[in-house]
């Protein structure tokens, strides 16, 4: 009785797996298309109509070589500032921290800026990359792009 028991919980469990991988190799090919609540997820293209797409980049202070910190968040918050402004009008910066594990499996903790971009082009968050990847000597950032709908709040009208 036991047996079939633990049988019939492993061909439960084998079958979420598959399922699970089957939507998520739909969703990177590009195939899954859904309707209802949770479509907006799943759309491809241009923003529509009062839409932007937010880009979020995750930039870590740890130099790629030593593993290490070698500017103060200070200073690298200063680059990363005069870096993002030569190519977009504004931002907001946040601090945070964050923890990865490399090539060798060595789990690595490090200090983190975030910075969050409206009203741009994929093209501007690339060439910022480009730069703060040789400016800071990192290996990668982590680029979020999410489609939000935004506007700036003037107050109310009388």
């Amino acid at each position: 009785m036991r047996k079939h028991f633990y049988t019939i919980i492993l061909v439960i469990v084998i079958c979420l797996t598959i399922s699970g991988c089957a939507a998520q190799t739909a969703l990177q090919a590009g195939e899954l298309r859904t309707d209802g609540p949770q479509a907006d997820e799943f759309r491809t293209g241009e923003p529509q109509a009062g839409e932007e797409v937010k880009y979020t980049l995750y930039i870590g202070l740890n130099d790629k070589d030593t593993y290490t910190q070698l500017l103060s968040t200070e200073e690298a918050e200063k680059i990363v500032t005069d870096i993002a402004l030569k190519y977009v009008d504004g931002f907001t910066k946040l601090s945070g921290k964050g923890a990865y594990k490399d090539e060798q499996g060595v789990v690595t903790y490090e200090n983190s800026l975030i910075f969050e971009f409206y009203f741009c082009s994929e093209e501007q968050i690339t060439v910022i990359m480009d730069e703060v990847l040789q400016a800071l000597n990192q290996n990668s950032i982590l680029v979020e792009k999410q489609r939000v709908e935004c506007e700036f709040y003037e107050g109310a009208t009388p």
